[in-house]
């Protein structure tokens, strides 16, 4: 559902036709820049479904009538647009996602119309209220570290199934290990699934191939690992949900492995927010890379904690970020969670020596390096890789104890 009303600059009092697709998120914030002064621009869309409204955030009022020279500005959560469709009264971004999307969709019956089972590709591929939803997911874990929350845990657990049931009236959790797989693989599937199956049952080999040497290692991590990684995990999924409307405007590229993301044009900017945020993505994932890295020494028949050439304690504290995926980079399984990583990048995000102009985005590795520049569109493509990323190998230290 698209809808419409009419708006103007407070700072310069440049019309505009506001568009926008109506997502599954009750709070949906939209920032642009404005054509003339070049502020900022803030609105927000209210939806309550079936029924949705434009209110006004920042340097905006909403208008009751339409200015002949009104300029269109297309806005989506979803979905990006292509350079003739930004400014285009007619867009439909959604009928060109489609094409790209129904090939992954999983299709599970969720209504009847006219006594026959119909697909809302809408639902199919996203989690309705998913920023909302994560709260729920985080308490579940939050609660889990705790003593004596079981009765908290299972009623947490009955709200989120009975939220997904909305939906999907097959949804089944009964733990909070449960919880997170559906809520990620919902959210990130296909592109979550081909990261998680294939370590898992790597990981399945070298127990099976070294019992003690993994008995160890797993000794290893639930005494020093896991409730810091834990800790990690909740605070940069939290970070992620805080600006889901902004990523989620790519997240579809990121899900199907489709890098045609260069010349999309983003309609909502709001990169004050997201600038640092590939930087602290990137520091998470790598520093959990310890995992693979002790998971591999067990793969090549050596104790978790001996490298080729050097001591886990030595890999720990002196090997920079940016080489942590050097000690698996043969291991097809591991290394594959390492797309999307750009050490450069993460300089420019980590340090915020990176900036927006337009439709690109300029930053330096470090205080004197080269000026470098994306397209924003590939800067939120690679937050989101980095994240689904980070969800798959959550799930996968979930899976340790059970393995």
């Amino acid at each position: 559902m698209i809808i419409r009303n009419y708006a103007s600059c407070n700072t310069c009092r440049e019309k505009y036709i506001l568009r926008a697709g109506v997502g599954t998120e009750k709070y949906q914030l939209h920032s642009f820049d404005c054509k003339t002064c070049g502020l900022p621009i803030s609105v927000v869309v209210r939806a309550n479904p079936p029924s949705a409204y434009f209110q006004a955030e920042e340097n905006v009022t909403i208008e009751e009538h339409e200015d002949k020279n009104a300029i269109v500005i297309n806005l989506h959560p979803f979905f990006a647009f292509n350079k003739d469709e930004i400014h285009d009264r007619m867009a439909l971004p959604s009928l060109l996602y489609m094409n790209k999307i129904t090939p992954y969709l999983r299709f599970v019956s969720n209504r009847k119309f006219l006594g026959i089972e119909t697909q809302d590709t809408g639902l199919q591929f996203n989690v309705p209220n998913a920023s909302h939803l994560w709260t729920t997911v985080k308490n579940i874990f939050l609660l889990k570290n705790g003593d004596g929350q079981d009765k908290r845990i299972k009623k947490a657990i009955e709200y989120y199934e009975k939220q997904r049931q909305k939906y999907f009236s097959e949804t089944r959790v009964s733990t909070p290990k449960e919880v997170a797989i559906n809520f990620f693989d919902s959210l990130f599937y296909p592109r979550f699934e081909q990261l998680v199956k294939p370590v898992i049952e790597l990981i399945y080999s070298i127990k099976d191939n070294h019992p003690e040497k993994f008995a160890n290692f797993l000794q290893f991590y639930l005494d020093n690992l896991q409730a810091q990684h834990n800790r990690q995990y909740l605070s940069i999924f939290s970070d992620y949900f805080k600006i889901y409307n902004q990523l989620s405007q790519v997240v579809v590229h990121s899900r199907i492995g489709d890098e045609d993301v260069d010349d999309k044009i983003i309609g909502s900017k709001d990169f004050e927010n997201v600038k640092l945020y590939y930087g602290q993505a990137y520091e998470s994932i790598t520093s959990f890379f310890v995992v693979f890295a002790c998971l591999n020494n067990i793969f090549l028949g050596r104790d978790y904690d001996q490298f080729q050439s050097m001591t886990l304690s030595k890999y720990m504290k002196d090997v920079s970020k940016e080489k942590r995926a050097n000690p698996f980079e043969h291991t097809k399984q591991f290394y594959t969670f390492t797309d999307g990583l750009d050490s450069t990048l993460r300089n420019g995000s980590h340090h915020a020596s990176i900036w927006r102009d337009g439709e690109n985005i300029f930053y330096r590795s470090g205080g004197t390096g080269a000026q470098r520049e994306i397209a924003y569109s590939r800067y939120l493509h690679l937050c989101n890789k980095l994240t689904i990323s980070l969800a798959a190998l959550f799930i996968v230290e979930l899976e340790l104890k059970d393995i």
